[in-house]
């Protein structure tokens, strides 16, 4: 009696095409975008004038091939921390805002910020905040960012 290899192949073929799948999809390759390939830096927050209500800025770098979209921000001063978008003098809560991929986000004073609204503590020029941001399907990525001046604003954005 011969019986034919071909469906121990062919069941040998699918069953190695569904590792590789799994492997890629497992190790972030499926969208582009790794949590690696994001890059929080230059964040600071101004010291506030006012006790109850501060700003947090920074520049989000994205060298993967698929934008990421941040949906939040958290802090390890304030439980209430929120995405905004100035426009002259109005000011938008934002849900999410989308990195492009190979691109870059910045959060600067008079556009994007992340509002923090009644800080635990007293925030003074010399302290620092631990941001937590947050990035749908790739992560977390937590920085720490020194409280600077009132009116601080960096030499290059």
């Amino acid at each position: 009696m011969t019986r034919s290899r071909t469906p121990l192949i062919v069941l040998g073929v699918i069953v190695a095409a569904i590792a590789g799948v799994i492997t890629w999809v497992s190790t972030g390759h499926a969208d582009g975008t790794k949590i690696s390939d994001l890059h929080v830096t230059q964040a600071y927050v101004p010291q506030p004038a006012s006790p109850d209500v501060a700003a947090a800025y920074f520049t989000i770098t994205n060298s993967g091939n698929t934008p990421a979209v941040l949906t939040g921000v958290h802090t390890d001063v304030s439980d209430m921390s929120m995405l905004h978008e100035s426009t002259g003098t109005t000011m938008t809560m934002l849900g999410s805002v989308t990195v492009p991929a190979h691109g870059i986000f910045v959060f600067s004073p008079g556009r994007y910020h992340v509002m923090i609204e009644s800080p635990a503590r007293a925030l003074k020029q010399g302290d620092h905040v631990t941001l937590t941001f947050s990035f749908a399907k790739v992560g977390q990525i937590t920085v720490t960012a020194p409280v600077m001046p009132v009116g601080y604003r960096p030499q290059s954005r």
